[in-house]
């Protein structure tokens, strides 16, 4: 390309020699980067300036324009009559049509002429005026030349090939043209060429030189076209119209592999592929994830199924695979955390002590088993489960059964349901990013069993050993390790627990809390932590002893403290508003507010338990039995009355078959047993017995109420009152013999906090007073029985006469008519 000249140079003298066209001086139109080549025809819209005035004249006078093609940054300098060094060749065009429009702008037709030299300016204003000469491609002959236009017209055909959407008048058009430079003017115009390539071929004279230069552009976007075109073929055979992400990412691979790049920068596909690799899990982890990789991989990112494979590729990338590094048992260190955590309970803390000296001498080779905590609410299975993880340094994580009735919930769903997820096993593994932490399953007995499958038996495989080191859960469908986990299995009752599954587990019974237990509770633990969680200081507010002792014994009946922690901290609250309130006021602090039995009953309200003995004296008929519940234990009145009927035996108080036939069968005994009782045989015959627990509302159900019944059946048919402050237990046969019962300990401690002094109990439950709290058996006078005679001669204040006894007569005479003796006859 020949060097660009001033605007204002003269065209050196053997140059103008050159050409033998005459000179022109035709107005200048400075176009930006567009290339009209000669032969060629463009509409344009013209806005007003240098170039529209000169269009104006040209119109006026002969029709033709010289035009020139420069950069976009170059049309500032040419508008402002600043313009650079001006090209050395332009194009002479003809107007064919110049319509000057509404908004000022013109619609012009240009028909490009021929090549011009361009020699000087002769005008600047208001508009270019130039002098140049046109400029005429010799005819050039001959067989490379020939050869050249047909290679570059085979060029033209491939691309409208490749392209399509060509008029077939135009390819024609092309291979009609018989001269070199005019095609290669006419191939310019194609999408193959840019400006650059367009002003070069222009500013080309030589016409072989100028189709040369065509065909070597041609040549290249062919190569790159059928590129792009093999690249598509490449990755079409795997696609469908659904993958159009797909698509474009395995066209960018595929160009970065053509230009010799290797990055995995942005692809999803490539980050989760550099993951699964990192990720420090077994080998058999690694191939299942690359796998379903692979298959993300061919259906595509806009899968409707991708969701779901990503989705579990998450979970897999998530869960904790590789074994942690635990920190040495000291068992010095988790009996002080025990004891800080929790007052009483000591021989549950021997035992986990025991546990946790075996897991720190056995290491790896044990076996571990899984403790079962079993007692009523509000005692503290679950916090203990968090002691025992503090003690251990490791991470504690909880999941409650309690309602769980689908087998899925705890193996996980199928991955062909929609929505599926893993079980609650798998889920908690992941959030607590552990493999080894203590997991506490709550309320283990409330599991439920219907047409969805059995959770239990789902929870065989987890809790079992000697095969939850390869646990399958449904969803992951990949054995997970959970043999380093410490299960800790909680309940409220051991019964409903299925026995494969209780068998599993090691039962650590915790019974309830004693009167003085439940002081030392609240005052070391309860009351600083509600006093801190309301916002108060010790100088504020203060719990005297006879205030907590009100709380337990007459705002709460309970075996644990849950219920007392809600009492205090309605308390807290109460004197909170107080404080702020005075605060607000004042300005300062109101002095501190002291928590009496008084003042429990301002800020609570009346008592809402009796405490003491259930009964104010002795009295016939009325029997005290203790009942065990899921909330511990509890007394209740047994209550018989005769009167005159048909032989009748009513039941009321919403009783259970059990209990039910228990007080069937204290009517056969007693009534085979009537004159040793002093007790005409005809009563049973003439009397209607009614027996009546109260609390109709509460159901109530177990053998173990046998003997009670008795009694209370005894004392109404004799007359003879039973004593007030005698408790009694145990499950009676025909033949008057006490069998075993249990929950003595719950039973135990309502008999201790309503005030009973005596209790009565199996004999064969007497192996079972050692673990009952020392103050208990120290202020309690347990006496195991055997028989129904024992029971009489303890409970009732005398023992019935036989019928034929001196005494004989008067009991018969009172059968029927109780009068209730003076207290503590």
């Amino acid at each position: 390309m020949n060097e660009p000249m001033s605007l204002f140079d003269d065209v050196p003298e053997e140059q103008e020699e050159q050409f033998e066209a005459p000179e022109r001086r035709l107005p200048m139109v400075v176009l930006g980067e567009m290339v009209i080549m000669p032969h060629m025809t463009i509409p344009l819209q013209v806005p007003q300036g240098k170039s529209y005035r000169a269009m104006e004249r040209a119109w006026d006078e002969d029709r033709d324009v010289l035009l020139i093609f420069v950069r976009e940054h170059q049309l500032e300098g040419y508008k402002s009559n600043q313009p650079q060094n001006l090209p050395l060749i332009g194009v002479i065009a003809q107007l064919q049509e110049f319509a000057k429009l509404n908004d000022g702008t013109a619609r012009v037709i240009l028909e490009g002429q021929s090549r011009a030299q361009i020699i000087e300016a002769v005008q600047i204003t208001p508009f270019y005026r130039v002098r140049c000469r046109p400029v005429t491609d010799p005819v050039v002959t001959g067989l490379e030349v020939e050869a050249l236009m047909e290679t570059v017209k085979q060029q033209v055909d491939e691309f409208v090939e490749h392209l399509g959407e060509v008029p077939q008048e135009a390819v024609q058009f092309v291979h009609r043209i018989d001269r070199p430079g005019h095609l290669a003017d006419i191939v310019t115009w194609g999408p193959a060429f840019d400006f650059k390539d367009r002003l070069e071929i222009l500013n080309t004279l030589d016409p072989v030189e100028r189709l040369r230069k065509a065909y070597l552009v041609l040549a290249r976007q062919l190569e790159l076209l059928k590129l792009r075109v093999k690249i598509q073929q490449d990755t079409k055979e795997v696609l469908d119209q659904s993958q159009r992400e797909y698509f474009l990412r395995e066209q960018l691979r595929i160009i970065r592999r053509e230009l010799g790049e290797d990055e995995e920068g942005d692809d999803p596909i490539d980050e989760l592929r550099r993951k699964i690799h990192e990720l420090n899990a077994p080998e058999y982890v690694k191939n299942q994830a690359l796998h379903e990789l692979k298959r993300l991989a061919q259906q595509g990112m806009n899968n409707p199924e991708s969701g779901v494979i990503r989705t579990y590729l998450d979970w897999i990338l998530s869960l904790p695979w590789a074994d942690e590094e635990l920190p040495e048992i000291s068992i010095t260190e988790a009996q002080k955390v025990l004891d800080a955590d929790h007052y009483g309970l000591e021989k549950v803390k021997e035992r986990i002590l025991e546990y946790l000296a075996v897991r720190k001498l056995a290491g790896d080779k044990l076996r571990s088993p899984i403790l079962c905590f079993v007692g009523p609410p509000g005692v503290g299975k679950t916090s203990l489960g968090r002691s025992i993880a503090r003690a251990l340094g490791r991470k504690f994580v909880r999941t409650s059964l309690g309602g769980v009735r689908d087998e899925a919930e705890i193996r996980g769903h199928r991955r062909t349901y929609i929505g599926a997820l893993p079980g609650r096993i798998i889920q908690a593994m992941k959030n607590v990013k552990s493999k080894s932490p203590v997991y506490i399953l709550d309320e283990v007995d409330k599991i439920g069993l219907d047409f969805r499958g059995d959770p239990t038996s789902a929870l065989l495989e987890v809790l079992d050993p000697e095969q939850n080191n390869a646990f399958s859960d449904h969803y992951l469908e990949i054995p997970f390790d959970l043999s380093k986990v410490i299960f800790i299995a909680t309940a409220n009752q051991l019964d409903p627990i299925p026995l494969p599954l209780r068998d599993r587990m090691e039962i650590i019974e915790i019974g309830g809390y004693t009167e003085d237990e439940k002081l030392e509770i609240a005052r070391g633990f309860l009351i600083p932590k509600q006093r801190e969680f309301h916002g108060l200081t010790d100088d504020q507010i203060e719990f005297t002893e006879s205030a907590i002792l009100k709380l337990i014994r007459e705002y709460t009946r309970e075996a644990g403290v849950r219920s007392l922690e809600r009492e205090i901290a309605s308390l807290c609250r109460k004197v909170a508003r107080q404080v702020a309130e005075q605060t607000e006021a004042n300005g300062e602090a109101p002095p501190k507010v002291v928590i009496d039995e008084a003042a429990v009953v301002k800020y609570l309200g009346p008592e809402r338990f009796t405490f003491g003995m259930v009964e104010e004296q002795d009295e016939v008929g009325v029997a005290t039995g203790v009942a065990w519940t899921s909330a511990g234990g509890d007394i209740l009145s047994i209550e018989v009355l005769p009167f005159k009927g048909k032989g009748q035996l009513q039941l009321t108080g919403q009783l259970g078959e059990v209990m039910k036939e228990s007080a069937q069968a204290a009517v056969s005994y007693v009534r085979s047993r009537a004159a040793d009782f002093g007790i005409d045989p005809n009563t049973f015959e003439e009397t209607n017995i009614h027996i009546h627990i109260p609390e109709g509302a509460v159901p109530k159900d177990g053998p173990s109420a046998g003997i009670t019944l008795t009694t209370a059946l005894i004392s109404a048919l004799t007359g003879t009152p039973v004593r007030r402050d005698v408790a009694m237990t145990g499950e009676v046969t025909l033949r008057g013999k006490v069998l075993p019962i249990g929950g003595l300990k719950e039973k135990t401690l309502a008999a201790h906090r309503a005030g009973i002094r005596t209790f009565i109990l199996p004999k064969e439950n007497a192996k079972d007073i050692s673990e009952l709290p020392e103050k208990v058996r120290r202020e309690l006078n347990l006496i195991p029985v055997s028989s129904m005679d024992e029971v009489l001669r303890i409970a009732l204040s005398r023992m019935p006469a036989p019928a034929n006894s001196q005494n004989g007569s008067h009991a018969n005479n009172n059968r029927g008519q109780p009068s209730p003796a003076p207290a503590g006859a």
